[in-house]
């Protein structure tokens, strides 16, 4: 009798764990917010994943920053042209049969003036720490390792136009 309850606790767990997928959402709130607002307004994203059973993987605090190109974005019955928004992510999990309704409050959401939200994969995740940390040991070579390159560049292009002439 007791393995048979293990064997069905097992069987749910793992009906459960192939429902739950692993999902990214990618988001720019509107750069309106006041600068004090913006966790609070986070806080209420974070909350429609939760209150579905939504558990939280890794996640990037938004941060203003300039776009690459300008959103505009109808508020209030006016058309607003932006070139900055508060840019940030959120991984988790979900149980797929959730992401509808997920999508529908964030549709709702007045903060946000963009989103982009795809399944994914739990591994490959890279914390924003490491990343400055390598973005600023780069740049710290960068310097010396593009002269070095510059010049074996020039080397080799006179060295082909030499034999191009000849």
């Amino acid at each position: 009798m007791s393995t048979e309850l293990n064997q069905d606790a097992t069987t749910m767990d793992a009906e459960q764990n192939e429902s739950l997928k692993v999902y990214e959402l990618g988001f720019h709130f509107l750069p309106t917010i006041a600068e004090d607002d913006v966790a609070v307004q986070f806080s209420h994203l974070k909350s429609f994943i939760e209150k579905r059973g939504g558990e939280f993987i890794s996640e990037d605090f938004p941060k203003l920053r300039d776009l690459a190109y300008e959103i505009s974005k109808t508020v209030k019955s006016q058309k607003k042209r932006y070139t900055k928004a508060y840019f940030g992510w959120v991984k988790f999990t979900l149980e797929a049969d959730k992401v509808e309704e997920v999508e529908k409050e964030l549709k709702a959401f007045d903060p946000m003036l963009r989103y982009l939200l795809i399944k994914t994969v739990a591994e490959n995740t890279l914390s924003s720490v490491g990343k400055e940390e390598k973005r600023d040991k780069d740049q710290a070579t960068d310097g010396v390792a593009g002269e070095v390159l510059a010049e074996g560049a020039e080397a080799h292009v006179e060295k082909t136009t030499e034999e191009v002439v000849q």
